[in-house]
Order: C-alpha cells, then structure tokens, then sequence
C-alpha cells in the first residue's frame, strides 16, 4: 500500500487533526475477554453482567449492562437483547431508537453532579469476522461513558497533530478513509432531507475532516426526537449506496473468509452516485494508491499486519456522540483498515483519543464508585418524561 493514500492537499489537513495516543483505562481484576460470544440471549445475560431489560416486541428488548472491559471508570452499555442478532441502529424500530435516546439523555443528565463529560458510541461492522473489527460483538451495542476533568486534562495536555504519529498509529486513529467517508458523505447526504441532525461541511472543524459531522440541535435532548430514526436510517442508506457502487466499478473478486475484491482498473465517472468532481478525484486517487499484491498472508497469525493492512469485509463505520464548544455533535467515522470502533476511539474537546484498555486493575474504591454511579443512574431512567410512552406505551 502507498504511504500516501490521499491528495497531498487532503492529506496535510488530515496531519493536522489533534489526537491522543493514548488514554489509559483501568481493567477489573483477573478478567479475560472474548467477543462474539452474545449470540443468544442466554449467552448475553450468561456471560455479563446485565442489570436489568426492557423488551419491546418478540425480537426486540434492550440490556443494560457493565462493560467487563471497561473503556472507562463510569461507563455501561446498552446492548440489543432481542432473539436475533440485529447489528445496526437502523436495524431497528424509531422506538428502539428513541429509548436509546431516553438511556443517552439521562445519562448525559447524570454526568453533571459527578463532573463528567458524557460520551455515547456504537460501531457497525457485521461482516468482518475474520480479522479484528471494529464491532467485535455483532450484537447493537451502545457505550455510555463519563469522562472525569482529570482525563480532559490529559486530553488537552497531551494531544498532538496525527501527522506526528507513525503511518500506522495515525492510520488507525484517523486512517485516510474516514477522510474520504467525511467527503462522501457531505456529498451524498442531502441536508434537506434530515429531520433532526444538522451537517457541518466536510474539512471545517478537525473532526469534520475525520468524521461526517452533524449537530444535535437540541443538545442531548435530540437523540429522543420522532425523526432521528429516519435521519440514521437515511445516511446508513446513503453511505450502503455509495459503497456498494464503488466497490461495483472499481474492484473485482469477492468477499469471504480471508478474502477480499481487489482494486482493478476503472473509471472514476462511472460510480453513479453524485459527487462532486473534487470528491471523485480524491476517491479515485485513494483507490489508485491501494496496493492489494501486499495484503497479508498471514490470516489471523500476524494480528499487527492484518489489522493495518488487511481491510475489513464490507461497509463498516463508528459513531460517536459527544459535546464540543458547547454544542452536542454526533460523529460518524468510516473505516476501511482501521480496528478501532466507536468505544475505541473517543472525541473530547475536539481531540481524537484512542484508548486502551486494562492498562491497570481497577482498586477496590474505584469499582464501588463505578458501582454507586451505575446504581443512581438506572435509578433515574424511569423518571424521564419520557420514558413511560416508550418503554411501556400499553399502560
């Protein structure tokens, strides 16, 4: 693969993006991870620690439950708890969705008092099973983190400019397709056709320049309006569209267990979405500058090689909620080599940070306060003003 997969112009931006590598996070005591390990509800409430659901329809409940591999100190996770394994937001009904945003809110709400700044993310990845993904439980799953001062000000004392970082760190905090896929969308999303979120133009602000970037108008208070479903719905449409059409002209082969299409000759104008002639020619330069003679060999031997090299199966991206200069923006980030989803990567203040997990074991203080914290907050999920309609509309 070329070292410069993007424009020299395109790519300067990109090198300037504050990020962090990386934000350290406590794990629990003698825990051993696994993923893919959910696949039946037995499994899930098995296998984690779920404080308690809420079922919606036959194959449609939501979990809340503790992260055992934590990506914070106050965090939980919302996971779909439904008979099937159903990957993406919009895979469910705008209910789903709107109890999500009743979680979120309360959650964001509950920060407050502790002095935390919320942070909620999910990744959608289905396909890649083979090498690491960005959706390592294929399972909906959503991650409520608070992020203490002390960590904001790690973040802002430590941050650099992602062009200060090896290829293959940057790549995998901001790789060059999140980029390209902050371009794309800016092109195919059509600002009009969105009830709620509201785009930030493509390249404006540093993580507009990595994210597809649109403001909650409504703060927090947003995720919880009637249209915000049809808006993720729209842009994962969108973006399933845009890819498919661009792996039809440009590549050639199938996808499956350790393989990939490779990048043939083609014409830039024949993919048949609109775009603007700036946006084809990045893509087309980025496409060009793919080298798939080196993909690994290695299959699953050489997790560093097939992380970094070897792209993930099918369209996959991570969104990330998050405040920034006073306003709630949420965050959509493609990924083609990159393994970070969206708990892997957060957005504080602006700065891309990575973190990495079970740097340390959690003391005993640290988890009864984790403890306190999730106890007062699912206290609270039933005092929304909403929760009642969404949660039990039959009563």
């Amino acid at each position: 693969m070329a070292h410069i997969l993007l424009p020299q112009h395109i790519e300067d931006v990109r090198a300037t993006v504050p990020v962090l590598d990386s934000l350290p996070a406590k794990g629990y005591p003698g825990y051993t991870g696994g993923t893919g390990r959910m696949r039946t509800i037995g499994q899930l409430y098995n296998r984690t620690k779920v404080f308690g659901g809420i079922t919606l329809s036959p194959d449609e409940a939501y979990a809340l439950t503790d992260k055992r591999s934590p990506h914070a100190l106050y965090e939980l996770m919302a996971i779909s708890a439904g008979t099937s394994q159903r990957p993406g937001l919009h895979d469910h009904s705008p209910a789903f969705l709107r109890g999500l945003g009743i979680m979120a809110a309360t959650f964001a709400a509950h920060c407050r008092p502790y002095d935390l700044t919320p942070v909620v993310s999910w990744s959608y990845d289905p396909a890649t099973r083979d090498r690491e993904s960005i959706q390592g439980e294929k399972r909906f799953h959503a991650h409520l983190v608070g992020r203490t001062q002390a960590e904001r000000a790690t973040v802002a004392t430590k941050a650099i400019p992602a062009g200060q970082l090896a290829a293959t760190r940057a790549r995998r905090i901001v790789e060059e397709a999140s980029v390209l896929g902050s371009l794309l969308s800016a092109d195919v999303v059509d600002p009009d056709a969105l009830r709620v979120l509201v785009p930030v133009p493509a390249l404006s602000t540093a993580t507009a320049t990595v994210t597809a970037q649109f403001e909650l108008p409504d703060g927090w208070a947003s995720l919880t309006a009637p249209g915000l479903h049809d808006d993720i719905t729209y842009i994962h449409c969108k973006l399933r569209r845009t890819y498919d059409e661009i792996i039809r002209v440009s590549t050639t082969g199938t996808t499956g267990q350790w393989q990939r299409p490779v990048v043939r000759e083609f014409d830039a104008d024949e993919i048949s979405v609109p775009l603007r002639p700036q946006t084809r020619a990045v893509l087309a330069h980025y496409l060009r500058a793919l080298r798939p003679e080196v993909l690994t060999e290695s299959r699953g031997t050489d997790r560093a090689r097939d992380t970094h090299v070897y792209p993930l199966a099918d369209l996959a991206y991570a969104v990330t909620i998050a405040e920034q200069g006073g306003k709630v923006y949420l965050h959509l980030r493609t990924n083609v080599f990159s393994d970070l989803g969206g708990a892997g990567i957060s957005i504080i203040d602006g700065v891309v940070v990575k973190t990495k997990k079970g740097v340390s074991t959690l003391l005993p203080a640290e988890i009864a306060a984790r403890e306190a914290f999730q106890a007062e907050y699912l206290s609270l999920i039933p005092r929304h003003p909403l929760a009642a309609r969404v949660f039990f509309p039959s009563i």
